[in-house]
């Protein structure tokens, strides 16, 4: 009876019928016309009329599915899981997560007047690719799984990077730097992924000069365009 918004009320029923079939009872279903005077047909009306309009009236048996209550503007709601619900959910881990955290990734969310609404259209986008939207969740949250987050939720000792020290030390290079195994880190320094994060460079590079020379008008009294662009 998953996903059953009647699965509370068919419960009892189909416990009913089982017991039923265990006695050796038959059961015979008739199905009745509503609204044609029939007298029990009349009587189940009744009472569903009962319950919509009492709130001390309710089934024998709760649903399965878990319940959550939450207080939006000093009015409580309560529903089962759905896609309200979720959002509500990712809300609320967010707020709890940005109270303990600082830095730049922090100030960004907080302010007002930003590009949080890109990124909620671009998470939103269902042509991106799922591990995209993903890590920008994992990312914005603070939930990346790198050795400085792994640290602080207790599941690592250290924060270095593992890798870096690893290719300093096929490289053989003398008195490496310490690297803190960040989100910064992985994006920006990382030197194994030097290759492709000059190609992610270039190709975000591309696009912004495509959309700019898309968009751009030239003036009334000049032949040049009203943008100059360098030669990539």
């Amino acid at each position: 009876m998953h996903g059953n918004p009647d699965a509370d009320i068919m419960r009892d029923l189909v416990q009913l019928l089982r017991e039923r079939i265990e006695q050796g009872l038959l059961t015979i279903f008739i199905k009745i016309k509503a609204h044609r005077g029939d007298p029990l047909n009349e009587l189940a009306d009744r009472w569903a009329d009962e319950v919509i309009q009492s709130e001390n009236i309710c089934w024998s048996l709760p649903t399965s599915r878990p319940i959550f209550y939450w207080t939006d503007n000093c009015t409580t709601h309560r529903s089962p899981m759905n896609p309200t619900v979720k959002k509500r959910v990712d809300h609320q881990v967010s707020q709890q997560q940005l109270k303990i955290h600082t830095g730049s990734t922090v100030n960004f969310l907080t302010r007002e007047d930003n590009s949080r609404d890109l990124l909620g259209e671009f998470h939103k986008d269902r042509s991106v690719w799922i591990r995209a939207r993903r890590r920008i969740l994992q990312c914005l949250s603070y939930q990346f799984p790198c050795a400085l987050q792994l640290k602080q939720c207790g599941f690592l000792n250290e924060v270095k990077c593992r890798l870096c020290e690893k290719y300093y030390k096929e490289k053989n290079i003398r008195d490496p730097p310490d690297s803190v195994e960040s989100v910064g880190h992985i994006q920006c320094y990382f030197p194994i992924l030097q290759l492709p994060r000059i190609a992610i460079h270039h190709g975000v590079w591309r696009e912004l000069m495509f959309s700019i020379r898309k968009s751009s008008t030239k003036l009334n009294d000049v032949s040049q365009p009203r943008w100059h662009f360098p030669s990539p």
